[in-house]
């Protein structure tokens, strides 16, 4: 079982590691895009705060220059001021000649610092805004500088600039945040991935166990056989001056031993084939009653060794749809058991009718009879309800089970009734099919 623990934590670590990385992604992407949200949104405002202010430079020059101004456009300008310092946005318009003509009670920025800026507007910038970063110290500044010429001329400079250490701080938040969830992301998904890998496994621990468990008593199986062929063999070979007629006993005990391993090996190849699902159901229109009076036939030698008389009451017209060779096994393994472990001179009955279901097969002895705690165990291979019995009648411990694979196979049901001393009744029921056109 340790390489099944540690195919689960191969397959736990290969499911987390591919989250972790979609999660990754994810969230790159998801800081990229607010990253370039809030760059394209401070951008944006500061061009408008520019091309505000720009409006406002004709009442700005009268008010310096001594012309009339209204009360309203006076209060006007102050208010638009005041809410761009409560915005967080500092300002300065400059002349051509870099002389400031107004500015924000506040300037993180050195006068000559703007200068160079509104220099390097001039120089190289071939758009109507030039936006640039200032980082120094512990400053993290946006401006935003934009000319207008006024309706005499004139260039004016104007400048907005925008603290960003809340936005940076906005964004470094989020990173941790976008971090701790795909944390938690990924231990929610190694814990998940652990407990549903185990969950996934089941069936491969289960089958790996009855693959265990199969060849363990398989071994036993085949060893019993091959201890008796090799002791009788050892009998006839220390005598070797004895005839051939005066050793037959051993041999035939070696060739009995033989019969049944071959009988075991056959039992095994089956069911090695149903369990690779290379066994295949080759559903064809069956005429059961004709199959289960050719079976019956067959097994009438063999019944009458023990005296046992065999009784088919079967309707007509039975027909159902599959595999004609499996269900001639299936039927021969019924009757196998049947005259295995009735007594002599009883009589074992099959009858076959059709009802609401479909089709049922009943095959019922007067035999030894099953415990009833026995009779969920005896389609496990190599179970045994009285091993000492089933190896005096030549039994694998596999019929069953191959029984139990054929009906399943055809979709069909066993029903297993019993009472210890009184006998067995196995119960079939098919689907019917249809005649052959």
């Amino acid at each position: 079982m340790l390489s099944l623990n540690k195919l689960r934590m191969n397959l736990t670590l290969m499911n987390t590691g591919v989250l972790i990385g979609l999660l990754l992604f994810i969230s790159i992407f998801l800081y990229v895009v607010l990253s370039m949200d809030v760059e394209t949104n401070v951008n944006n405002n500061l061009k408008i705060y520019c091309s505000q202010l720009a409006n406002e430079i004709d009442y700005l020059e009268r008010a310096q220059s001594g012309q009339d101004t209204t009360e309203e456009e006076k209060q006007g300008y102050s208010e638009y001021t005041r809410s761009l310092i409560q915005n967080n946005i500092s300002y300065v318009i400059l002349n051509q000649e870099f002389k400031v003509l107004d500015q924000s009670s506040y300037l993180p920025l050195e006068k000559t610092q703007l200068i160079e800026i509104a220099n390097h507007y001039f120089s190289e910038n071939r758009e109507k805004y030039l936006i640039s970063n200032y980082e120094q110290d512990e400053k993290d500044y946006k401006i935003c500088t934009y000319m207008v010429i006024n309706n005499n001329g004139e260039l004016k400079i104007i400048q907005a600039m925008q603290n960003m250490a809340p936005e940076r701080l906005l964004l470094g938040n989020a990173l941790r945040m976008i971090m701790i969830a795909v944390l938690i992301g990924a231990t929610l998904s190694f814990l998940g991935g652990y407990f549903l890998s185990g969950r996934s496994l089941i069936p491969i621990k289960k089958s790996v166990e009855r693959q265990q468990e199969f060849l363990a008593d398989a071994s036993h199986e085949l060893r019993t056989p091959i201890a008796v062929i090799q002791t009788n063999l050892e009998v006839v070979k220390s005598s070797g001056d004895e005839t051939v007629d005066s050793q037959i006993i051993w041999i035939d005990n070696a060739y009995d031993e033989v019969q049944r391993m071959h009988q075991i090996v056959e039992d095994l190849m089956f069911l090695a084939r149903a369990d690779s699902g290379a066994m295949v159901v080759q559903r064809e229109s069956i005429d059961l009653n004709y199959l289960i009076r050719v079976v019956t036939e067959k097994m009438a030698p063999l019944a009458g060794k023990k005296g046992i008389t065999l009784i088919n009451n079967l309707d007509e017209d039975l027909i159902i749809n599959g595999d004609e060779k499996q269900i001639i096994q299936l039927l021969i393994i019924l009757l196998d058991n049947a005259i295995k472990y009735s007594g002599e001179k009883t009589a074992i009955q099959v009858m076959a009718k059709k009802n609401y279901q479909g089709i049922s097969v009943e095959v019922i002895d007067r035999g030894i009879g099953i415990p009833k705690d026995e009779i969920d165990k005896v389609t496990q291979r190599f179970y045994r309800v009285d091993k000492a019995r089933s190896r005096t009648e030549g039994g694998t411990g596999l019929g069953l089970s191959i029984a139990n694979w054929i009906v399943e196979g055809h979709h069909a049901g066993m029903i297993i009734e019993s009472e210890e001393n009184k006998g067995t009744k196995i119960i079939l029921n098919f689907d019917e099919g249809e005649k052959k056109k």
